[in-house]
C-alpha cells in the first residue's frame, strides 16, 4: 500500500504525542506501524522525516548504553542460535548496525566486545556480495541507495565500497545505478568538511588510510584534488 507523506508524518506526530518526545528509531521499530526504510525511500534518513513532521531530531540512539547494546547482541543471537550478522540486527534487533559503529568503531569490534569472533569483512567480502546488497537496499528502499542509506540500513559498511571500488558512487555505477551527483564534481569544501569530521571524531588529523576505512571518501580523490593527502590536511587546518 503507499501511503502519502503527510500519512507517514502523522504516525510520526502520533508516536511523538504518546512517547512525550519524538520517537527514536529504536522505538519507532518498535511500536510505529510502518517500515523505517520507508522513511529513508521518502526524506534520505530518520532525523530528515523528524524534521519534516516538525520537531527536532534527537539522538537518543546513540546515547545508549555500550551495557545495554551488548546486551541486545547477546539476545539477538540467542533467538537466532547464531553469530548475529549487522543485517540480522538492522532487521531484528533492536538498534541499527550504525549505533554499534557509533559506539564501538565498527560492527566487528561490536561482536568482538560481545564475545563474538569478528567476520573480517573487508579482507573475505568479494565485489559481487557487496554489489548484490547494494541492489538488496536499492529493493527495499525503491531507489538508488545513498551513502547514508547502506550505513544505516544495509549490511557492510559503507566505507568497504571505498576501499573495494574507490568511492561510494563508483560502487552505483559498478551496481549500474545512476550516483545522484552525475555530472557535478565533490567540492572542495565537502572534501575539506570530512577531514574536519573525522579529526573531531579521532582527536587528531585523520591519516590517508583512515580516510579510507572511515572516511565517506577514498583518500586518492583527495590526491587528485590536492596533489598529496599532505596537501590536504594543510589545506584543512591552514
Amino acid at each position: 500500500m503507499q501511503y502519502s507523506d503527510d500519512e507517514l508524518l502523522d504516525e510520526i506526530r502520533k508516536l511523538a504525542s504518546e512517547l512525550g518526545h519524538p520517537p527514536s528509531l529504536a522505538e519507532f521499530r518498535e511500536q510505529g506501524r510502518h517500515s523505517a526504510s520507508t522513511y529513508y525511500s521518502r526524506f534520505g534518513s530518520w532525523n530528515e522525516a523528524i524534521e519534516q513532521a516538525g520537531y527536532d531530531p534527537n539522538e537518543s540512539d546513540s546515547k545508549v548504553s555500550e551495557a545495554d547494546l551488548l546486551e541486545e547482541l547477546q539476545r539477538l543471537a540467542d533467538d537466532l542460535n547464531k553469530k548475529p550478522t549487522a543485517l540480522d540486527m538492522n532487521k531484528h534487533g533492536r538498534y541499527w548496525r550504525s549505533t554499534y559503529k557509533n559506539e564501538f568503531g565498527s560492527w566487528n569490534n561490536a561482536l568482538e566486545a560481545a564475545g563474538f569472533e569478528s567476520e573480517n569483512v573487508g579482507a573475505t567480502i568479494t565485489d559481487d556480495e557487496l554489489i548484490e546488497e547494494i541492489n538488496r537496499l536499492a529493493t527495499e528502499i525503491g531507489g538508488t541507495p545513498r551513502f547514508k542509506h547502506m550505513e544505516d540500513l544495509g549490511n557492510y559498511d559503507p566505507t568497504t565500497y571505498s576501499q573495494h571500488f574507490g568511492s561510494w558512487n563508483e560502487a552505483l555505477d559498478e551496481a549500474g545505478f545512476e550516483p545522484e551527483n552525475r555530472g557535478s564534481k565533490i567540492t572542495e569544501k565537502e572534501l575539506l568538511d570530512e577531514i574536519t569530521r573525522l579529526k573531531n571524531k579521532l582527536g587528531d588529523p585523520p591519516s590517508a588510510r583512515q580516510m579510507d576505512e572511515i572516511g565517506k571518501y577514498a583518500s586518492a580523490t583527495y590526491q587528485r584534488h590536492f596533489e598529496s593527502w599532505s596537501n590536504a590536511i594543510e589545506i584543512a587546518f591552514d
